[in-house]
């Protein structure tokens, strides 16, 4: 089975998708900002899916550069479902798009570097 990253894993969304992968025999890696947080991920998701032995966790913040090319290593697929949620002023666009967009931008070229590694 394939090796999923699953971004953001505290997130809502992010623990559904690691359920529907686990459920379909997946490898699932997610990030998360602080390892301290992965016995809450591991708890939520054992309320649905019994086995979490394919679940593991890589320490990556969409603000920081670090982080995202180990978390992608080995991984054939990523879903990009995390979003940081801005600390800027009410109504500043660019403190919610800015840090959006830069996190994407730095998960898309850890995948690009995976891939890119898997094709050479």
């Amino acid at each position: 089975m394939a090796t999923v990253l699953v971004t953001g894993g505290t997130g809502y969304v992010a623990i559904w998708c690691i359920v529907e992968l686990l459920r379909q025999n997946h490898h699932v890696r997610t990030t998360v900002r602080a390892l301290k947080r992965e016995p809450d991920i591991r708890d939520a998701v054992k309320r649905v899916v019994e086995n979490t032995e394919r679940l593991s966790f890589a320490v990556a913040d969409l603000l920081q550069d670090e982080g995202w090319d180990s978390a992608m290593a080995g991984c054939d697929y990523v879903l990009h479902v995390a979003s940081p949620l801005g600390g800027g002023a009410q109504g500043d666009r660019n403190s919610f798009v800015a840090p959006a967009r830069d996190g994407t931008i730095r998960v898309l070229k850890a995948a690009v570097l995976q891939a890119s590694n898997a094709w050479s």
